[in-house]
């Protein structure tokens, strides 16, 4: 009896053991099973609620040219609470058309490892047997045409204006014809070191999380080099002035075989960047430059309802897409007025961070009560003002829809639509000290203390 008892404890054990263990809230996902030649297949690790990003090695995967990585975060306001989703992506690109198998892998994430199936990947021609290289970073140019290793850190840019972005970027070049073989040497300790020197002071960092050496194949000036790229950021610098990077130096262990076969000779060679200087100027006078927003964006918006009532709620989003400084893309200003009611909006945002730049959108979602009838272009009350780096010139994103209120206008209580603004009296008296229950928390605390109880009573079973 004791025994069936003990298995039944341990059935129940396991059980609860496993459901505690599913972990759905992070995956790996594919962006395709079927891809034209010029397009990379991209492996993604999806962490859902989770404020920091962890750091992902992808792995090598035979045939493949492993590329650019990128890093998406995603936050949402649910239910009063941030979320926060993260996204670290890979790139891999196939050399010629055909099937490639993709071997079962695993990715450590934290304490916990996830997997991924075997799976085949079709890469299709579509004409242009070549896939471009490089197109998606910056290349320099070595000092002469003659250099076969050099180091390079290297800026997208020679000139931004304040709070536009630049890339930097810090790599390895070696050309295929290079009679020497290099290894790496000490070299987290020498990466350190030089981004103490490069990373320019003053400046918002935008980190695309290069883990890991990544080398590809490029063309520069005609000659066939492999990059070994160890770090690369996007910088928005918060002041006027030349950004003035220093020249810094990289030791690599070289082996000479000193013409034998089973003898070796290995030494520290240095290679020096060229220094650099970005220049960083003021933009042009108004009256709010000390404030917009610098890239080149766009407006997406939406509008639950083209006609209400007055006093019937609808929701309002106003979404800034394009690249720059995302995090920092502050909310359109309304002003006080007495035919609508705006709550302070939910603000969601998506930062894309890869080789290409900083792009993602930045929404702000109203919560609006029309208090008058008649039609109300919003235009009037959405304006968003910002420099167009594309353009160098000042822009306004203006929204272009069209409310409709029909019926009476809207009174509440005695409120005069002339003197308050409505909605938001007495807000300041409203409780706000209630917090809101986390029920996946309190799941995993219950599965937990579930757990304990069980390996408690079968210890008590086995020991009566």
């Amino acid at each position: 009896m004791k025994l069936y008892v003990a298995l039944g404890i341990i059935l129940c054990f396991s059980c609860t053991i496993s459901a505690q263990g599913v972990n759905e809230s992070m995956s790996i996902e594919f962006n395709g099973k079927v891809l034209k030649i010029s397009e990379p297949l991209i492996i993604s690790v999806l962490i859902k609620d989770s404020e920091s990003r962890p750091a992902i090695i992808f792995p090598e995967i035979t045939g493949l040219e492993k590329r650019s990585k990128s890093a998406t975060s995603a936050i949402n306001i649910v239910d009063g609470r941030k979320v926060v989703d993260q996204t670290i992506s890979q790139e891999y690109f196939a050399p010629k058309p055909g099937t490639y198998v993709i071997p079962e892998f695993s990715i450590p994430v934290n304490a916990t490892r996830l997997f991924s199936e075997e799976t085949s990947i079709v890469f299709t021609a579509t004409g242009e047997e070549e896939v471009m290289l490089g197109s998606d970073a910056i290349l320099p140019e070595p000092e002469t045409g003659r250099e076969t290793i050099f180091f390079s850190v290297q800026a997208d840019k020679k000139g931004v204006f304040i709070r536009e972005g630049f890339s930097l970027r810090i790599s390895l070049y070696i050309s295929e014809d290079a009679p020497v073989e290099m290894e790496f040497y000490r070299f987290n300790e020498q990466l350190q070191q030089i981004l103490k020197k490069v990373r320019p002071a003053g400046c918002w960092e935008e980190n695309t999380g290069i883990e890991e050496i990544v080398r590809r194949k490029v063309v520069i000036t005609g000659k066939n080099y492999t990059e070994y790229n160890m770090y690369q950021s996007e910088f928005f610098p918060l002041t006027a002035g030349d950004i003035n990077i220093p020249s810094v130096t990289l030791d690599m262990l070289v082996i000479d075989r000193m013409g034998t076969v089973n003898s070796e000779k290995r030494i520290i060679k240095s290679f020096s960047s060229k220094p650099l200087r970005i220049v960083v100027s003021q933009l042009p006078p108004h009256p709010l430059r000390d404030q917009v927003a610098v890239g080149e964006y766009r407006l997406v918006e939406d509008l639950s309802s083209q006609m209400v009532y007055p006093g019937e709620s609808i929701r309002y989003v106003f979404k800034v897409e394009g690249s720059g400084n995302i995090a920092a893309i502050p909310a359109p200003e309304i002003q006080a007025n007495s035919a609508f009611d705006f709550y302070p909006p939910d603000a969601s945002q998506v930062v894309k961070r890869s080789a290409a730049g900083v792009t993602g959108e930045k929404g702000f979602n109203y919560f609006v009560v029309p208090r008058k009838d008649g039609k109300f272009p919003l235009g009037r009350y959405f304006q968003w003002i910002y420099f167009n780096t594309a353009r160098v010139r000042y822009d306004t994103l203006r929204s272009v829809k069209i409310l409709e209120v029909r019926g009476e206008d809207y009174k509440l209580g005695n409120i005069s639509l002339s003197s308050s603004l409505g909605l938001y009296d007495n807000l300041e008296n409203l409780d706000t000290t209630r917090k809101t229950i986390n029920y996946k928390e309190l799941l995993k605390n219950l599965t937990s203390a579930v757990a304990i109880l069980l390996l408690i009573a079968m210890v008590w079973v086995i020991r009566k």
